[in-house]
């Protein structure tokens, strides 16, 4: 199939489905108490996830690029024609924001990141592929970077 249609049928698949797969991930993360709140749109969507340490920036666009194609960094992107199928979407997915909130739950719920490393390895297995996640500091007189893990 030619490039351009297939980036057609990624954005309008996107356009339907980037909201209900943030509005899960966000769901998420406030079952586990967390304040979420959206900033940027599209692919840029972030969600800053409030925690009494810090704030923490979950970066969407490979989540949905996950999802939406077979691929993500196949080149160039061919769109999953299996999400027509609404179950598979949804087990899609389910699949792809439990593996990526597993691993930044690890971060957020464990006070050392040398702790939360261990932790991370421990499971990575059923982790599909991650990128690297960063934990601002926002404790004392003004906000800082914090440290990378990954």
């Amino acid at each position: 199939m030619d490039k351009d249609q297939e980036a057609i049928k990624i954005a309008g698949f996107l356009t339907v489905a980037a909201p209900i797969i943030t509005r899960f991930a966000g769901m998420v993360l406030e079952s586990h108490r967390y304040q979420v709140r959206e900033e940027g749109a599209g692919l840029e969507l972030v969600l800053s996830i409030s925690t009494g340490h810090g704030e923490v920036r979950f970066f969407l666009r490979n989540l949905f690029l996950e999802v939406a194609t077979l691929d993500r960094d196949e080149e160039p992107l061919r769109f999953d024609q299996d999400l027509l199928d609404f179950g598979y979407f949804l087990s899609k997915t389910a699949d792809l924001v439990r593996s990526k909130l597993k691993l930044l739950l690890h971060l957020l719920e464990t006070e050392s990141v040398e702790e939360a490393c261990k932790k991370i390895q421990a499971d990575s297995a059923g982790y599909e592929r991650v990128r690297i996640w960063r934990r601002l500091d926002t404790q004392g007189p003004e906000p800082q970077e914090g440290r990378w893990c990954l």
